[in-house]
């Protein structure tokens, strides 16, 4: 699943690649779709657990959960534990893709106070952008060091003027 993404996706294959039988997986998730909700739901838990650990690290207020989630979007670029080619496919399941909307609305209701601003907002979706353009290209567009200075101007937004 992380390699050919969820529309590569057979029951076959993740039994085979899992090492169990085809009634085994069943017995787990009655279908494909239950299948890759539960993976869906496992990434965002990474991604939740990734975000509250930064956020711990980080003592100033403003723009604290926007540089959590710059370092988050980044790291994602980087590194296989949150997979770019499963990251890549929630955009193709708009049940998906409207589960993230949830998520990222109780994240900004929770952060508002620290994080509601338009500039801080821009910062976030050029994050997403960034890691999008990055998947796309399968990481070859950008290089670590323009990764890594594409995230310190991003960070910089992330300071009260």
């Amino acid at each position: 699943m992380t390699t050919h993404g969820f529309a590569g996706v057979s029951i076959d294959k993740v039994a085979t690649e899992a090492g169990v039988t085809k009634g085994a997986l069943f017995h787990h998730f009655p279908n494909k779709k239950a299948l890759i909700e539960a993976v869906f739901d496992r990434e965002l838990a990474m991604l939740d657990k990734l975000l509250d650990d930064l956020l711990a690290k980080d003592t100033v207020d403003y723009g604290r959960f926007t540089r959590a989630y710059i370092h988050a979007t980044f790291f994602a670029c980087i590194d296989d534990r949150l997979s770019s080619a499963l990251t890549f496919s929630l955009c193709a399941r708009p049940e998906l893709v409207e589960r993230w909307d949830v998520w990222m609305a109780g994240r900004m209701v929770k952060h508002q106070k620290t994080d509601n601003s338009l500039q801080l907002e821009v910062a976030r979706m050029a994050a997403d952008g960034i890691w999008f353009t990055h998947l796309l290209h399968g990481g070859k567009l950008t290089t670590k060091k323009d990764l890594h200075a594409l995230k310190q101007q991003l960070l910089e937004m992330t300071h009260a003027t």
